[in-house]
């Protein structure tokens, strides 16, 4: 999935998704003040509340601090249980491993539970040009994939769509009768994907954290099909981010408890399913694999600034909090990752130069960093980035936007200069295609500005004359 994004873009998308909702309401952004509001709720019955993210955040640091140890004593408990492990440092290595499990047992379909890893690493795409059909079992998931698009937010897949657009869309994929009665569809989608489960030969599972003391891969859903893709299926396949590890199962309590309350304002997610490894039998898997994404996270563990972003749990409250992600949704971002995490996690993966626009699609108000369950200093990592983008400008060499903008700056000193482009921008206009002013780099993600048909200039001095001012005077 292209990481292209740019901010200038922003304001048009939120026009267009104003215009197309037939309320003129944007649906996400009033999911996001229910989760918000959900959220707060829950925090205030805990009188404790800081306190535990205090210690959370403490906690999830010392985790990613010591990750090398850690993942020497998840190896070492995954070889007691049985499970197969596989690294892979980047999205073609995940992609092969993967491809490799399946069809050493031949299967041609693939359930999954949600995984916004999976997104990371394009499986989908990947696995269809291999003659392989992934099937998402998330309803949010499910939906998405019939509609051909990508999550538009990390707990919430299809947060950006009305019960309108399901219901048109079942009924033109799955050949119903148009209803848009959300447990009527819902029901719709349980009997299409009840065959699948029953037929599962491979099932792909996210990892939100394997438990060090005790080898335990635990997914936190609020579905069964995460424990039916892991259970009903003969292999299967958990895909694990490289810092989603924490050290104990009582840790693991308390990040799951500050997780469903961030995310959605529950006290506790409906599923907090714990896979320990193979287990033969009408109740288990035969095979269990763990394919561990590097991907860019251990650079990430070298950097002592951008390391913290590590800590993430992937909640999304700082989606459901911010004001540009409010606006907007998640598509405009480009990527996997939206919003204040998206803004500081992509660039921070895939490079400055790959995502140099994410570090500006903020307005630094620091509501993302209020909410963070492990508190997480979004702010100050973004403002981290936007230097890094400075100064990865400053090592390019010749940049064509500076001499623009640099000879523009010396050009409004001086009133006579000034007025010597303006009269070469008239002579321009009329030759340049579109009548824009020439910037390359800067055209790449905005429109350029048009010339004006007239200066100010001689916009006042016609003024003048047609008033009678000059004649006053």
């Amino acid at each position: 999935m292209s990481s292209h994004f740019n901010i200038h873009d922003l304001k048009k998308q939120m026009k267009k998704s104003v215009r197309e909702r037939p309320d003129g309401v944007l649906p996400y952004k009033k999911s996001t003040k229910k989760a918000i509001a959900g959220r707060d709720l829950r925090a205030s019955e805990w009188d404790d509340f800081e306190e535990r993210r205090d210690r959370a955040t403490q906690r999830r640091q010392e985790a990613i601090d010591t990750l090398p140890d850690l993942h020497d004593q998840l190896r070492e408990r995954w070889e007691e249980r049985g499970i197969v492990v596989h690294e892979a440092k980047d999205t073609n290595e995940a992609q092969q491993h993967i491809l490799k499990i399946i069809r050493n047992v031949k299967a041609d379909r693939i359930l999954k539970s949600k995984s916004m890893l999976s997104e990371e690493i394009e499986i989908n795409d990947f696995l269809e040009k291999n003659s392989i059909t992934p099937v998402e079992t998330d309803l949010g998931e499910y939906i998405v994939q019939l509609r051909g698009e990508h999550p538009s937010h990390i707990t919430m897949p299809a947060m950006h769509l009305l019960r309108e657009d399901v219901g048109q869309l079942f009924a033109e994929k799955l050949g119903v009768e148009y209803t848009d009665d959300p447990p009527t569809l819902t029901k719709i989608a349980r009997e299409a994907l009840r065959k699948e489960f029953l037929a599962a030969q491979v099932g792909m599972c996210g990892v939100n954290f394997a438990v060090a003391e005790s080898g335990h891969l635990a997914t936190v859903t609020n579905e069964g099909n995460g424990r039916m893709v892991t259970s009903q299926a003969r292999v299967v396949i958990a895909l694990m981010g490289w810092e989603r590890v924490t050290q104990s199962l009582e840790d693991l309590g308390e990040l799951w408890q500050l997780l469903a309350r961030s995310a959605t304002g529950q006290r506790a997610t409906v599923y907090l399913n714990l896979l320990s490894g193979p287990s033969p039998g009408p109740t288990g898997p035969d095979e269990v694999h763990v394919v561990i994404v590097d991907n860019g996270r251990k650079r990430i563990h070298q950097d002592p600034t951008m390391r913290e972003v590590l800590r993430c749990i992937r909640c999304g409250a700082c989606l459901n909090v911010c004001p540009v992600y409010r606006q907007v949704g998640g598509h405009p971002y480009g990527g996997v990752y939206p919003g204040p995490i998206g803004a500081v996690l992509t660039p921070a993966l895939h490079g400055t130069r790959e995502a140099p626009d994410h570090a500006f699609a903020s307005s630094l108000c620091g509501a993302c960093e209020d909410i963070c369950p492990v508190k997480i200093p979004l702010p100050k990592l973004l403002l981290h980035q936007r230097h890094q983008k400075v100064e990865d400008k400053k090592n390019r060499g010749f940049d064509a936007e500076e001499v623009i903008w640099s000879t523009f700056a010396k050009a409004t000193e001086s009133g006579a200069v000034f007025s010597s482009f303006g009269r070469a921008a008239s002579v321009l206009q009329k030759v340049v295609p579109g009548g824009s002013v020439p910037m390359p780099q800067w055209q790449k993600g905005r429109t350029a500005p048009a010339f004006p048909k007239q200066s100010f200039r001689q916009w006042y001095e016609q003024n003048k004359r047609e008033t009678g001012r000059e004649k006053d005077e």
